[in-house]
């Protein structure tokens, strides 16, 4: 078997490897399909109104509508309503990173 080096430096096999490491990070969590109004402070205080598409313990994957300034990596604080404990007298904000940004999705994680 011959293995080819990218210009990485790393094999095709190691790239591989690496791959479906990431897809299975990526499935680390039951998800639950759930369609529910969220609120996305972003840094600059502006914040994107959206709907989560899905949510597990790990994270929140939600509509991108496309007028945001959002990058990946970036900090952001999401209330998400009917979930997670909120406190009927009070908005909680759940600290959360940026990990995705697809052209219909923003994949969110919590910190």
């Amino acid at each position: 078997m011959r293995i080819e080096q990218e210009k990485s430096g790393k094999s095709s096999a190691t790239n591989r490897h690496e791959s479906l490491q990431s897809q299975e990070d990526a499935r680390r969590f039951y998800r639950v399909s759930i369609h529910l109004p969220i609120a996305i402070r972003q840094q600059n205080s502006e914040v994107l109104i959206s709907e989560s598409l899905d949510i597990s313990e790990g994270g929140v994957l939600v509509k991108n509508s496309g007028e945001h300034q959002l990058k990946k990596g970036d900090l952001v604080k999401v209330h998400i309503e009917g979930i997670l404990g909120e406190d009927q007298d009070q908005m909680v904000l759940h600290p959360m990173r940026v990990m995705r940004i697809e052209e219909d999705t923003i994949a969110l994680e919590f910190t």
